[in-house]
C-alpha cells in the first residue's frame, strides 16, 4: 500500500493522477466481482472437440460381424434328415469371407485422408463405391476358395445368385437408406453421416445369418458327396 501511495505522490500530471485514482478506486470497490470473473475465465471449458470419423474404428459393427460369424459357425444343415457336412462348411466359409472383406474395407474407410472435410456429394459417392467394392471383394474371395475345393463354376454362380436373391431386400434398403441419410439435414457433419452409415451396415450384418440359412437350406443335397475340406 505504501508503494502505491509513493507512486501516486510522484505523479505530477493531474489528469493521469485522476485516471489512476479512478481505476484504483473502482478496482477496490469491485474487487470481488473482478476476482470471480477472472476465475470464470480461467476455468471456462474449451468448446467440445468435434468427433472424428477415425473414431468409428471402435464402432459396434466390428464386434457385430464377429458375433454373426460365430452364429453361422453354429449352424448345421441337413439333407434328407442327415447332417450335410459340405453344405455346413460352405455356408461358414461364405460368411467368413464376407466378414473379412467387409471388416477390412470399413477399417480402411475411416482412415481415408480428409474424409472429415470432403463435401457431401463426394462422401456419398465414396460410400456407394466402397459398398460395391465390399461386395466384389467377398464374392471374388469365396469364388477363389470354392474353385480350389473343386466346385464347378456354374455351381459357384448358382449359389451366389441364390444368396443375392435372398439378400436383395437388404441391398435395396442400403441404397434407399444411403440416399435418405445424405438428404437429411439433421446429419450436419461428415461424422454424423458416417455414423448413420455404420449403423445401417451393422443392421444389415445382423440379418446375415437369416440370409445364409435360407440360401443353404435351398441347396438340398447338391454338394453332399463333394470332397470338401476336412
Amino acid at each position: 500500500m505504501d508503494l502505491i501511495v509513493k507512486i501516486i505522490q510522484s505523479i505530477e500530471d493531474p489528469i493521469l493522477l485522476s485516471l489512476i485514482l479512478v481505476v484504483v478506486t473502482l478496482s477496490w470497490i469491485f474487487k470481488t466481482h473482478i476476482v470471480e470473473y477472472v476465475k470464470k475465465v480461467k476455468t471456462k471449458k474449451s468448446p467440445p472437440k468435434k468427433n472424428k470419423i477415425i473414431s468409428l474404428k471402435n464402432h459396434d459393427v466390428f464386434p457385430t460381424m464377429n458375433r454373426v460369424r460365430n452364429e453361422v459357425a453354429m449352424m448345421k444343415f441337413y439333407t434328407d434328415k442327415k447332417f450335410d457336412r459340405v453344405k455346413t462348411l460352405m455356408c461358414f466359409d461364405f460368411t467368413n469371407h464376407k466378414v473379412i472383406q467387409c471388416s477390412k474395407r470399413m477399417e480402411d474407410i475411416v482412415k481415408i485422408s480428409k474424409i472429415d472435410t470432403m463435401d457431401r456429394n463426394t462422401l456419398k459417392k465414396l460410400v456407394f463405391d466402397e459398398q460395391n467394392l465390399m461386395h466384389k471383394g467377398y464374392i471374388e474371395s469365396i469364388k477363389k476358395e470354392w474353385r480350389s475345393r473343386g466346385i464347378e463354376e456354374n455351381d459357384i454362380d448358382y449359389v451366389i445368385q441364390l444368396f443375392e436373391k435372398f439378400r436383395y431386400d437388404v441391398v435395396a434398403s442400403f441404397e434407399n437408406r444411403i440416399n435418405a441419410i445424405f438428404s437429411n439435414t439433421h446429419y450436419v457433419t461428415n461424422f454424423d453421416l458416417m455414423l448413420a452409415i455404420f449403423e445401417m451396415w451393422a443392421m444389415g450384418i445382423d440379418l446375415l445369418p437369416r440370409d445364409m440359412s435360407t440360401t443353404f437350406e435351398s441347396l438340398n443335397g447338391k454338394f453332399k458327396n463333394l470332397k470338401y475340406r476336412k
